[in-house]
């Protein structure tokens, strides 16, 4: 089973995955951190320009893609192939950190930003191949503020995130499975939905 763990920045994806993986018996597939565009020096990632943002969201896209390839009989992931388009889109559109003047709740098309027009297109790819690519989607919720000593983003543009993250898969008809609670309860709701595949301890 190929099982995708989706949610913001911060939500718990990895901590989750690591949990289960031995338990499940299925391998961890892990993303890359969105940081230092090719070609660059080293910068933070809210110091990259907007061409900077799309290399790293095809970038780190396939190196997912091998990733995930890597183990062809299931896995868990930590994210999606929707994972850093998602970032990339919500950057774009509101910035690292909306002010409280104008803080969107949802994050829509119809920009004329040349690149928000390139991410759109890129996203209805990187959709196709999520929708082939996934069996399960496991969905964390914001649950829990962020630890950060300097948190890279926002807490509304982490909301913004995992808004047009489940928009965008509900609207492609995909059934998305949210699961809650502390660390244990989340271990168990994926247990359950892994079954299937999962080993009894």
């Amino acid at each position: 089973m190929r099982i995708a763990v989706v949610g913001a920045y911060g939500a718990g994806k990895t901590t989750l995955i690591t949990a289960a993986t031995a338990r499940t018996g299925l391998p961890a597939a892990h993303g890359t951190p969105m940081r230092d565009p090719l070609g660059s020096r080293p910068k933070p990632l809210e110091e990259a320009s907007e061409p900077e943002l799309v290399q790293l969201v095809v970038r780190r896209h396939a190196e997912r893609l091998l990733a995930e390839a890597a183990h062809p009989k299931g896995f868990l992931s930590d994210g999606s192939l929707l994972h850093e388009w998602v970032y990339a889109t919500v950057r774009l559109a509101v910035g690292l950190h909306p002010g409280n003047d104008r803080e969107p709740q949802a994050v829509t098309a119809g920009s004329d930003n040349p690149y928000r027009q390139v991410l759109d297109h890129l996203g209805r790819e990187f959709l196709h191949r999520a929708l082939e690519s996934y069996d399960l989607f496991v969905h964390l919720p914001v649950a829990f503020p962020l630890r950060d000593e300097q948190p890279p983003i926002s807490e509304h543009f982490r909301a913004l995130s995992d808004r047009l993250l489940l928009d965008t898969l509900r609207t492609a008809g995909v059934t998305v499975h949210t699961v809650t609670g502390g660390p244990e309860a989340r271990l168990d709701a994926l247990l359950d939905l892994a079954r299937p595949v999962a080993r009894t301890p």
